[in-house]
């Protein structure tokens, strides 16, 4: 009979999963301080992989840790005690045989895990800050130990696990800004980590490398150091498929940030990379990553042609660097077709009138397009974003600013002479169609569109009427020297 079930006065051949339940039931109420430092110090010393299926593992773990959890929100006090414990006993743990070795990944693993409690990992913050230096110190211990390692031999993996697992104490709690700062100087140890523990590292380590001030140069160091280690793709770890997600997936890091940095940084690698590397590389980091619809996402982003572009300028002779030629050609003739379909086409190949203020412009479609329908077809920007296919636009999270393909629209709109000379009346001002569609939540109060110069009246034969409401910020005398009755606010 082990410890823990002598004080939960348990049957000694009850199994685990019966065990955990009983111990998360022990300290879901209150418990007095003697009595749950002991249950919680028995537990440590009870937890291990038990050799369960993984479904019933995955529940023990569940319990154990929502036991713990209940346990650090009684009292500021059991909370430093806690985590004062547990480091203690991390710090003891020399590596050196496998049983206790995995028994400390183990609980390491269940220590960083705290899923079961969003106030208990809240809480935990300040234990955290407060021992942050303390983590660093062990981080950077199990690093050295690494260093020294056998890689076949079991205790390495129980190493790469216990340390993989503590950095990840960190992602407790993301929603919570004002911890960045512990971020940001954890992540200086994580590429390091990453590369000495690698089979042990998840998407939680790259997501964290988000915090390193050096984040591009990082990202394609690593991506280096993946090509080139002597192993199968799946020996690679999770780390591995999530760091090529991060660089070319939907929703990814890099692209969030911008990828020239990175693809700068491994232009600097790429040649040395022999052409097995070049393949895995783009079968990985640019094919892995778009399952779906790979064509169509590549032909909307700018920065996935870019990397595209930078293994094309490589010129290998391998089929895979073949295939991105190709694929790169494909996504230029979609955004060439896409444009052709979305953007206004020339007029019997008129040119049409060029503009010296693109808000003067916009005032004479409001009038032409919206008010004397002579411009057809009359545009609608909810019907834009729903059939433009470069990229998603949401006029939701995009309305309060302008949408810069519907901008784009209306610069590339013709005008000719014989458009133009049905203006006899022109409203510069604000609330207008035209405004609207570039932005659609617009409220007037900025001057995204004032008019700074009527040289533009040039190209307006018959104009009679000019009704300048606020917006008007250029000098009127050009529309008095023309005759032109002028009506302003």
């Amino acid at each position: 009979m082990t410890k823990l079930q002598a004080l939960l006065r348990a049957n000694p051949d009850e199994e685990p999963s019966e065990l955990s339940h009983q111990l998360l039931n022990r300290l879901q109420g209150f418990t007095p301080e003697p009595e749950g430092r002991a249950i919680i110090e028995a537990s440590f010393e009870w937890v291990d992989d038990f050799e369960l299926e993984e479904e019933n593992q995955k529940r023990v773990d569940e319990r154990i840790n929502e036991a713990w959890s209940m346990f650090v929100l009684l009292t500021v006090e059991e909370r430093a005690w806690f985590y004062d414990t547990m480091l203690n006993i991390l710090e003891k743990e020399p590596f050196t045989e496998a049983t206790s070795a995995r028994k400390t990944a183990k609980l390491t693993e269940l220590f960083a895990l705290r899923k079961a409690s969003i106030e208990s990992s809240y809480a935990l913050r300040d234990e955290l800050r407060s021992s942050h230096t303390r983590v660093l110190e062990l981080l950077r211990e199990w690093i050295e130990k690494g260093k020294s390692a056998d890689r076949r031999d079991p205790v390495f993996r129980e190493l790469s696990r216990a340390a993989a697992a503590l950095f990840e104490i960190y992602f407790n709690h993301p929603h919570y800004m004002d911890d960045d700062d512990l971020r940001s100087e954890a992540s200086i140890l994580l590429p390091e980590l990453i590369r000495m523990f690698y089979p042990a590292c998840n998407h939680v380590h790259i997501y964290m490398l988000g915090y390193h001030p050096g984040y591009a140069e990082e990202i394609a160091r690593l991506i280096h150091f993946y090509l080139n280690l002597d192993q199968s793709r799946e020996n690679k770890g999770k780390a591995y498929f999530s760091l090529a997600s991060s660089f070319m997936g939907e929703g990814a890091a890099v692209l969030e940030r911008g990828i020239r940095p990175v693809s700068d940084a491994l232009a600097r690698y790429m040649p040395a990379w022999s052409d097995e590397q070049f393949d895995e590389f783009i079968d990985t980091f640019i094919y892995y990553p778009l399952l779906r619809q790979p064509l169509l996402q590549i032909a909307r982003s700018t920065d996935r042609r870019l990397v595209l572009d930078l293994t094309v300028t490589q010129h290998r002779k391998t089929a895979l660097a073949a295939k991105a030629a190709e694929t790169l050609r494909q996504a230029n003739a979609v955004i060439a077709q896409i444009e052709a379909d979305s953007m206004p086409s020339t007029k019997n190949g008129v040119k049409g009138i060029s503009f010296a203020d693109f808000n003067f412009k916009l005032a004479v479609i409001e009038e032409l397009m919206y008010k004397q329908n002579v411009l057809t077809p009359r545009f609608d920007v909810g019907v834009f974003v729903q059939e433009y296919a470069l990229r998603e636009i949401s006029i939701a999270e995009e309305g309060d600013r302008p949408i810069p393909e519907v901008r784009e629209y209306f610069e590339r709109l013709v005008l000719t002479e014989e458009d133009l000379s049905k203006v006899t009346k022109l409203v510069i001002g604000s609330g207008q169609q035209v405004q609207l569609q570039i932005i659609p939540f617009w409220n007037g109060e900025d001057g995204w569109f004032d008019v700074h110069t009527l040289e533009d009246l040039q190209h307006l034969p018959n104009l009679r009427v000019l009704q300048a409401i606020r917006l008007l910020k250029a000098d009127s005398a050009p529309a008095v020297e023309r005759g032109i009755i002028l009506v302003q606010d």
